[in-house]
């Protein structure tokens, strides 16, 4: 890398900031339109770089909703979780149940080559675009109510 990076007080990874994120906790609400402008949202495969509490860094290559004009990403809740409890009971399971945060996106060519080249935390977060932003959304509740 020619040009020394820095990160912001605050900021895990060294790299621009990317992605508005959504986690949806919501297990009947799929988001098949972005929240935020009602577009149809697309499926984009994205490597995730989560902190498992107190301090285990996991990334995982997971299927998300995206929306393009918002620059939105939504990952569902229901699917996350079966799959750190399946890489905590195999590799952490002092760690399973505990809290997390999805940090942000990994760059897909260090993810790729995998964890060779990472001898430190600092070398980790070298590769890490943060969120820009956490969101929270609820799903419109539709009604029956009786016509007049």
């Amino acid at each position: 890398m020619g040009k020394k990076q820095r990160k912001k007080a605050g900021q895990f990874g060294y790299l621009p900031l990317q992605h508005k994120f959504f986690l949806n906790p919501h297990a009947d609400a799929r988001f098949t339109c972005c929240p935020k402008c009602d577009a149809k949202t697309k499926l984009r495969k994205k490597p995730l770089l989560i902190l498992i509490h107190p301090a285990q860094p996991v990334s995982l290559n997971k299927t998300c909703r995206y929306c393009p004009s918002c620059d939105l990403l939504i990952l569902h809740q229901n699917e996350l979780e079966p799959l750190l409890e399946r890489m905590c009971q195999q590799y952490y399971p002092q760690l399973i149940g505990n809290d997390y945060l999805v940090v942000g996106t990994v760059e897909r060519k260090a993810w790729k080559e995998g964890r060779q080249d990472i001898t430190s935390l600092d070398d980790l977060f070298k590769t890490v675009h943060d969120f820009k932003q956490h969101l929270e959304f609820e799903p419109a509740r539709y009604v029956w109510v009786q016509e007049d």
